[in-house]
């Protein structure tokens, strides 16, 4: 399975975002409070180009940073199943290769028959651990492919001050 990054980083970069998603929504708060006031008195709003900006910006970071932060969850619950697999699998004289299970080198003393089926068993139950990891994957990259245009035109939009 290819992975992105090391989960702590991963799970780091996804923390980031959401913070920064935090903080926006708080100047979203902070500008809103301004526009209330100025609506209280009489006089126009000019903040709602910039709040508009700011959440839909938050909206992209928080969404972004959940999927990376989802993918490192599963990784690590990944990882923590795959061992206990190659544990499973070293039993039956088997070793977990990346994402295959496979014959250990040498002779072996288990039954041919149950070698078989043990190593069928476990290679399914790792292909749900990498199925697993894959949908988290392409989860990012849709989040990426949607989220870039709609970052890309809220920064168009800022600096043309439309």
């Amino acid at each position: 399975m290819r992975r992105i990054g090391d989960p702590g980083s991963t799970s780091a970069l996804g923390g980031a975002l959401r913070q920064q998603a935090i903080t926006l929504a708080d100047l979203v708060a902070d500008l809103t409070q301004v526009a209330n006031r100025a609506e209280r008195a009489g006089r126009p709003d000019a903040t709602t180009r910039e709040r508009e900006l700011l959440e839909r910006t938050a909206r992209e970071l928080d969404a972004v940073g959940a999927a990376l932060q989802s993918y490192t969850a599963t990784v690590l619950a990944g990882a923590a199943r795959t061992r206990e697999l190659a544990t499973e699998a070293a039993r039956a004289d088997l070793v977990v290769d990346g994402s295959l299970v496979l014959e250990a080198p040498g002779p072996s003393r288990v039954d041919p028959t149950v070698r078989l089926r043990a190593r069928e068993r476990l290679q399914e139950l790792l292909n749900r651990v990498t199925a697993a990891e894959g949908k988290e994957l392409g989860r990012i990259a849709r989040e990426l492919e949607r989220s870039g245009p709609a970052l890309a035109t809220v920064s168009e939009r800022s600096r043309l001050g439309s």
